[in-house]
């Protein structure tokens, strides 16, 4: 959206982009209050039948030359890139397109790799954003149930940060390791300790809405796998 109201304003006016144009003072402001600069990825596909061009290419171009500019002024930079709607097997190409080009921390919206989510893209989103950021995007930009249906509520945004906190985890695991968590949950599930489990929950307000509050799962009841192996 931003892309299109710079650019909209760019053809009504007919001039060249004032944020190029007054860069350089921008860049000032940023770091007197030090600001971290966030460069756009306004040509990102609209739909995962979108290729990959030369207008985004050409962007990225520009993106590391501003990228330079700014870090040699001392301004801390982010790029966006590999953002919107891409196939889910085009992801990790993408992504590694510009971690192997560029020195900057990469910042992913999404990315959607289905367009018939909406109502959902919150989840599909997720699944994007854990192979983005699996295959090396630092910085993930969380997608709402509301996404290309209306703006977002409380509700909405919450449900958004926690699909994104969880695809920021499965990436994290991917690329460092960090599973601990995991790993402590399986250990007190494989005891039957429920409250140890609620506490390490992502969501434990709705892991507590959805709990019957004892201690094996509900699903399976007195035919939990655990419990029956415990007998013996």
């Amino acid at each position: 959206m931003g892309g299109a109201i710079t650019s909209s304003f760019m053809r009504r006016n007919n001039c060249e982009n004032p944020f190029i144009g007054h860069f350089f003072e921008i860049l000032k402001i940023m770091k007197e209050y030090d600001i971290v600069l966030s460069l756009g990825n306004a040509a990102r596909s609209g739909c995962i039948h979108d290729l990959q061009d030369e207008t985004q290419r050409e962007e990225f171009r520009q993106n590391l030359e501003l990228a330079n500019l700014a870090h040699d002024e001392g301004v801390q930079v982010i790029i966006e890139g590999a953002g919107g709607h891409i196939r889910v097997d085009r992801i990790k190409e993408y992504i590694e397109h510009y971690k192997n080009n560029s020195p900057y921390p990469l910042f992913v919206a999404g990315p959607l790799p289905t367009d018939i989510a909406f109502g959902y893209d919150h989840i599909a989103g997720c699944v994007g954003a854990s192979i983005a950021s699996s295959a090396g995007a630092d910085y993930l930009c969380a997608i709402t149930p509301a996404e290309h249906l209306g703006l977002p509520g409380i509700q909405d945004v919450k449900e958004g940060l926690i699909a994104f906190r969880i695809a920021a985890h499965i990436g994290d695991s991917m690329k460092y390791g960090k599973d601990e968590k995991d790993r402590e949950i399986a250990e007190k599930r494989s005891v039957l300790d429920l409250e140890g489990q609620m506490c390490l929950a992502l969501d434990r307000e709705r892991a507590e809405m959805l709990s019957s509050r004892i201690s094996e799962c509900t699903m399976c009841g007195d035919f939990c796998a655990i419990k029956l192996m415990k007998m013996f």
